[in-house]
């Protein structure tokens, strides 16, 4: 199954998007505790990257599938 992140700047909504439809939707601050928990201090999770949205869906996709923790840079 092919996925892919969003992140609305101007509202802080950070989406996860599948073939199917949104799967996830996050607002803020919640969105920005997404991105930052796998991105680090880059950005602070409120001006993420595409290299920090893929980080989102791998992390999405190990705690979707029972694998626990965060996606190692």
């Amino acid at each position: 199954m092919s996925m892919s992140a969003e992140f609305h700047r101007d509202t802080g909504r950070l989406r996860i998007i599948g073939e199917g439809g949104v799967i996830a939707e996050w607002f803020p601050p919640h969105s920005w505790f997404v991105i930052a928990s796998v991105a680090g201090y880059s950005t602070w999770g409120t001006r993420p990257n595409e290299k920090d949205l893929a980080m989102v869906i791998q992390d999405f996709v190990l705690q979707r599938d029972g694998a626990r923790g965060l996606v190692f840079r």
